[in-house]
């Protein structure tokens, strides 16, 4: 186990969290952290479903749940930019490798509505920088059941032109 560098506070307001993370203005959907364990690989967060989402659609008055895969992806990201600033690291830059089982029991989330993020991981491959996280998804903090869950696998690299080629 890697010793901390700095302790990063479990409550994370949405500007605190901007800084970790390299999503910025109507892409950046997370509205707070609540809880991390970086020794764990796990996180929770909130995002608030307001007319202002990019993923927004009037005629619903929400946002898609298919949309949901983006909001666990930036907790992923929110969960190793908080982990990389606790130990002083560098962040390094992250790609969706796949979404797997993803299944929703909601077509919407509903403006006015606090969806609940858990992101946990489940597979790590450091040598690779290869990771597996299962996700959870809740229409209401707190609730007993999630309405999205999914596993997202996540890679980071050193050298992105490297990994997509140079023109």
């Amino acid at each position: 186990m890697a010793e901390k560098v700095k302790i990063i506070p479990q409550f994370l307001d949405h500007d605190e969290l901007e800084v970790m993370l390299p999503h910025r203005g109507k892409m950046f959907l997370l509205s707070r952290s609540t809880a991390h364990d970086t020794d764990n690989h796990t996180l929770t967060a909130e995002t608030d479903i307001t007319p202002d989402c990019i993923f927004y659609e009037a005629d619903a008055d929400g946002v898609p749940s298919w949309a949901g895969f983006e909001f666990l992806a930036q907790g992923i990201s929110a969960l190793t930019g908080i982990t990389n600033t606790e130990k002083g690291r560098t962040p390094l830059p992250g790609f969706i490798l796949s979404v797997m089982e993803f299944k929703a029991d909601v077509d919407y989330f509903k403006n006015g509505t606090t969806v609940q993020m858990k992101v946990s991981e489940d597979f790590r491959d450091e040598e690779n920088h290869v990771y597996r996280y299962i996700c959870e998804l809740f229409t209401e903090v707190d609730a007993a059941e999630p309405k999205v869950t999914a596993k997202i696998s996540v890679m980071e690299t050193e050298d992105a032109e490297a990994l997509f080629g140079s023109n």
